[in-house]
């Protein structure tokens, strides 16, 4: 079932949202073939950059609230009346905000991934960047799909979005990845088959 799931994902074609794109979410899933118990350096590196080029591309299509929105907003959301912050929370603004913070967030953790691996200085805190982007895949689709409904940018929400990989590239970056980066910084060796 689970390899059904997976080759059906990577059969999509081109991405009909406007907001994310499936075929450079699955370059990133791609980059370690799914028998891979183990990611070498350049699979890794691979990844990272593709991880990068995806999270870069959502946040440059996403639009970013006017100063004076954002300053409504903000003014909302500094309160303790809970029936005024749940008004703040149902509004486009919100959705528009909190898409923006999770595409800074995570376009900012792939940059420092793909530097950490490049830079031989850091090699030794790659597995600290990819518990960081590691996050940007926990339950990001479910969010990322209700912040797009929510703000009218999008209402496909299904297997065209980039996002609807997300849980695979989470449990790919959990079970193969840091793994396999600690295993390297560690100096270990592993039986890879």
């Amino acid at each position: 079932m689970r390899l059904y799931i997976i080759s059906f994902f990577l059969c999509l074609g081109t991405s009909v949202s406007a907001y994310t794109n499936v075929d450079m979410a699955r370059r990133a899933y791609a980059a370690v073939p799914f028998s891979e118990i183990y990611a070498n350096k350049e699979q890794r590196t691979e990844m990272a950059s593709a991880i990068q080029a995806y999270w870069q591309d959502f946040d440059n299509r996403l639009p970013r609230l006017s100063p004076s929105e954002l300053e409504w907003l903000t003014r909302e959301l500094d309160t303790t009346d809970m029936a005024r912050l749940n008004r703040a929370a149902q509004t486009r603004e919100f959705s528009l905000w909190e898409l923006a913070n999770i595409a800074d967030q995570c376009t900012s953790a792939a940059a420092g991934l793909v530097t950490a691996i490049n830079t031989p200085s850091q090699a030794n805190t790659e597995m600290f960047h990819w518990s960081k982007v590691a996050n940007c895949y926990h339950e990001s689709n479910s969010s990322i799909f209700r912040h797009l409904r929510d703000a009218g940018l999008d209402t496909i929400g299904d297997a065209n979005d980039g996002h609807t990989i997300d849980s695979l590239m989470l449990s790919r970056i959990l079970l193969v990845i840091i793994p396999s980066s600690m295993a390297d910084t560690m100096g270990w060796e592993l039986n890879r088959e």
